[in-house]
């Protein structure tokens, strides 16, 4: 073998081992976007449970202001029927958030933009806000819900009034318990 044939054995072996990383390199964030991708299917099922949980709930809340002779069994107005429902569309909430940052995690790790509803990081921003007030909202009229109860259950107002302080304004306390 000619010292020239050996150099260019040497030069395209280097080449060789020189692109095998780099080929390999894909692998690794095919890997990442597969596992993405699986953690979002499994993240996309759990939001349909809740969904179905969230449907499940609203059917019996409906029910019982329809038919409460039947259905409310507590005798509370339906008002726990009512809290189970807003319970489960707080759950959901939670999850289609899950599955939102998921999507996010997908985009990345896959190198791939969705074209379903593009938006700017500050619609983003601005969307993200909104859901987090929805749960506070929702997360109050369970509260409210709760200290209601407690009511019904015999509590004097003033007592509910001091528990319902402790987690909230009074303002919002006394609208909740319908006092002035």
């Amino acid at each position: 073998m000619s010292k020239f044939t050996l150099a260019l054995a040497i030069v395209v072996a280097s080449e060789i081992l020189a692109l095998a990383p780099a080929a390999r390199a894909p692998l690794l964030e095919l890997d990442g976007c597969h596992d993405d991708l699986d953690r979002l299917r499994r993240t996309a099922s759990d939001a349909s449970d809740a969904a179905e949980e969230a449907k499940s709930k609203a059917d019996e809340f409906d029910d019982c202001r329809r038919d409460p002779e039947s259905h409310d069994l507590l005798g509370d107005g339906c008002r726990s029927r009512r809290s189970d429902y807003e319970s489960a569309l707080s759950d959901l909430e939670g999850k289609m958030d899950d599955l939102d940052s998921r999507v996010h995690a997908v985009q990345s790790s896959c190198s791939y933009e969705f074209t379903l509803n593009r938006m700017s990081d500050l619609e983003a921003a601005k969307r993200h806000a909104e859901a987090s007030q929805r749960r506070l909202d929702a997360s109050k009229r369970r509260f409210c819900t709760s200290v209601v109860n407690l009511l019904g259950l015999g509590m004097t107002p003033d007592n509910a009034l001091k528990l319902c302080k402790a987690s909230a304004d009074e303002q919002s306390c006394k609208a909740c318990l319908g006092l002035k």
